[in-house]
């Protein structure tokens, strides 16, 4: 499903596309920005009540703050040769 309307740990609005999980009743979602369709992160949200956990509680969150490219594995940006 997509959901409108979202927002990352970091604050920025975006769109997700969701998976809900019947059994647990949490959805797992995967936001992108709404205009470039970049990836900013997810976040896991309850949606039905489970135990303690009330509808709307975020579970978990990630967040891309940063992304580059390098030119070797475990290369860190910024960075001079591999493994650095």
């Amino acid at each position: 499903m997509v959901v409108d309307l979202v927002q990352d740990a970091a604050g920025r609005e975006g769109i997700a596309l969701a998976h809900v999980d019947q059994q647990s009743g949490d959805r797992t979602e995967w936001i992108f920005d709404s205009k470039t369709y970049a990836y900013l992160g997810s976040r896991g949200v309850q949606v039905k009540q489970a135990d303690d956990v009330k509808p709307g509680t975020v579970l978990e969150y990630t967040v891309v703050l940063e992304r580059a490219v390098v030119d070797a594995q475990k290369q860190r940006p910024g960075a001079r040769g591999a493994g650095a």
